[in-house]
């Protein structure tokens, strides 16, 4: 018996039965400690035990982790082949375990059978390995799959079996780094965190800031902005042209790279910033690019007379963590970046804040606001899609823009297209000469299907950002190959399939990857065109995103963002050009309150709150400085912006884009 005041007698009676099982625990050899379930989500049990995580009796589970009854080893309640093994759960290979029985490895399992791995699970049978299934096909188990191939959940290299880096974030098997995305490494009881996947940042956390000087309204702005911490603030570096009565400050701050693991890689996002008053309505916006460097004040901010504040969407560069592990960009952690900046900032800008942007900028504030309801009053989103994979609602729109009246306007450039495509080789020859002139490449599609996209691009582009009354200068068939050429490079811009100009590709891959992973892209606009197409359904995202970096659609996330808005939403303005493809995937508005829709007729990409007819206008105006909280003034001119509603794109013509 241990009697508490004898502690030497206590460890003499412990110490030949401690050599005992120093002996048991596997033969008389010394044990290895082994991988454990972990208690961290998801994850492979209810943890490695209270006391430890060896192999003798009492060990790593809630009972323990040797191989008697009991245990985490093979007995009837441990983390072995028995059933009920390994914790509440257990993570062996029995029927509630971590192996390949039913339910098993955390709260289901991470096994091969049905409901398994995770929240679901991560096996091999349908419905298997997180929100889709873990079966044996492609495209299961949430953003890669839950088959039999790598990338997996199912019983491949990154599964959910008994290989190292298995079942779900992490894994639920029996290798070193599994059982969850902490994992109970290597006899740690379940507690110990993976490693950082790219280390610790190099610099270290940022250092504090001072919040005292941050909510002082008697300081200058300069001195309150650099006392938030990871901020980092230059007061118009570059010297550009700022509006009356503002100051204008570049800025930067330090993010982390994956949200869930703030203390892993960081990055630098960078930001424009225009004050005028810290009493003033804050507009919060972003092009889902890049940001502009200029002082330029957008529609919204003129309308309420407000500051500005415009950030650059994460992985476009330099906004970019280094190395890149692609799979952080995703909508959930662009709108956790942008919620750590409107909390940094909110204890100076103490108004209402309003959310806007165009286009992928105006999706971009969508998807914050589902995330983040309340970080900001309302939200203005001018041209923004909510797209599917191969959205054939695009070329259903496309085939009959503008109705009977503008049918001569549609006919003229599927003519155009025909003529630039039945010429190919003169035309892939004029193509090649440009290439050398300018120093563009075109690795990453050749030419042949470059020139092709270009012809199938020039109708999309003609009716996103141009207006029927210039359709008549579209080249007929008697035209030359030059004029031709000179065409495509008005309407879509020769370097625009390009690799890595500055609206090439390359530049646009975080764009091209977002779409392939959960954004969505148009079906190409094309059978009327017929054999002229050598490479059908290829001017698509996915063929554009990153080389070598497997990605696979998660439908799932725009389905979530038009349940939210159409059972949640509120205060959310919609304006769309009717003539502008990108209105055939306009938001659907279902029952979401005070949330009116503009179209603005004979609009197309450039559409904005100004070009509605009168009494549209005006309804716009009220509705968004009554959402500000400042005076609608009926009768005050408003200041022209300086900024376009669109200055970044994948396939913006050269004679728009950003200087």
């Amino acid at each position: 018996m241990f009697h508490p005041g004898s502690p030497s007698r206590s460890m003499l009676f412990l110490l030949p039965l401690l050599l005992l099982l120093t002996q048991t625990a596997c033969g008389d050899d010394t044990p290895t400690p082994t991988p454990d379930a972990g208690q961290q989500t998801p994850d492979g049990g209810q943890d490695a035990g209270q006391d430890d995580a060896g192999t003798p009796p009492e060990d790593a589970g809630a009972d323990d982790a040797g191989t008697p009854p009991d245990d985490a080893g093979t007995g009837e309640e441990d983390g072995g082949s028995g059933p009920v093994d390994a914790g509440d759960q257990d993570a062996g290979t029995g029927d509630e375990d971590g192996g390949s029985g039913p339910v098993d490895a955390g709260e289901e399992d991470a096994g091969a059978g049905p409901m398994d791995a995770g929240d679901e699970d991560g096996g091999s049978a349908p419905v298997d390995a997180g929100a889709e299934d873990g079966g044996s096909a492609p495209a299961d188990a949430g953003t890669e799959d839950g088959g039999t191939a790598p990338g997996d959940a199912g019983t491949g290299e990154e599964d959910g079996g008994t290989e190292p880096g298995d079942a779900g974030a992490e894994d639920g098997g029996s290798a070193p780094t599994d059982a969850g995305s902490g994992d109970g490494g290597t006899g740690d009881g379940g507690t110990e965190p993976p490693e950082c996947p790219f280390g610790p940042p190099d610099a270290g956390s940022p250092p504090p800031g001072d919040p005292t000087v941050v909510s002082d309204p008697t300081q200058d702005i300069l001195v309150r902005l650099r006392a938030i911490q990871g901020l980092t603030v230059a007061e118009n570096p570059s010297g550009v042209a700022v509006p009356a009565g503002h100051r204008f400050f570049v800025m930067e701050y330090d993010q982390p790279a994956d949200h869930a693991r703030p203390e892993c890689q960081r990055f630098k996002q960078r930001m424009g910033l225009l004050h005028r008053s810290d009493s003033a309505p804050m507009v919060l916006h972003t092009s889902g690019y890049y940001v502009s460097l200029s002082a330029g004040r957008r529609e919204l901010t003129t309308l309420v007379a407000g500051n500005q504040l415009s950030l650059e969407h994460r992985f476009f560069e330099p906004s970019r963590p280094v190395p890149t592990d692609w799979s952080q960009l995703t909508i959930k952690q662009s709108a956790d970046d942008f919620h750590r900046i409107v909390e940094a900032l909110k204890p100076i800008y103490t108004a209402r804040w309003i959310s806007t942007g165009g286009s992928k900028g105006g999706e971009t504030m969508v998807f914050y606001r589902r995330f983040y309801p309340n970080d900001v009053y309302a939200t203005v989103a001018y041209v923004a899609p909510l797209a599917r994979a191969d959205d054939e609602r695009f070329p259903a729109f496309q085939a009959t823009v503008g109705g009977d009246e503008l049918q001569w306007c549609r006919e003229r450039i599927h003519a155009f297209q025909r003529a630039v495509l039945e010429r190919r080789e003169e035309m892939l020859s004029l193509l090649r000469s440009h290439a050398t002139q300018y120093g563009l490449t075109y690795n990453q599609l050749g030419f042949e299907r470059a020139l092709e996209h270009l012809a199938i691009e020039s109708y999309f582009a003609f009716w996103q950002y141009d207006s029927p009354a210039n359709c008549q200068y579209f080249p007929t068939a008697q035209a030359s190959s030059q004029e031709l050429m000179e065409m495509l490079d008005w309407t879509v811009g020769l370097a625009t399939f390009s690799d890595g100009t500055a609206n090439g590709i390359t530049p646009y891959h975080p764009y091209y990857f977002q779409a392939s992973l959960e954004l969505g892209w148009p079906m190409p606009y094309e059978a009327h065109l017929g054999s002229l197409i050598q490479h059908p359904n290829t001017g698509i995202a996915p063929v554009y995103s990153v080389p070598g970096v497997p990605v696979v659609f998660r439908p799932q996330a725009m389905q979530d963002i038009a349940d939210w808005l159409t059972t949640q939403g509120q205060r959310v303005m919609f304006i769309y050009g009717d003539l502008d493809p990108w209105t055939a995937a306009a938001f659907p508005i279902g029952d979401a309150q005070d949330s009116p829709v503009f179209i603005v007729p004979g609009g197309n990409h450039g559409a904005s709150i100004a070009r509605l007819p009168a009494a549209a206008r005006g309804q716009a105006q009220d509705t968004v400085r009554r959402w500000a909280e400042v005076p609608s003034l009926k009768y005050a001119p408003v200041p022209h912006p300086e900024a376009d509603i669109i200055e970044f794109g994948p396939h913006l013509p050269p004679r728009l884009q950003a200087r």
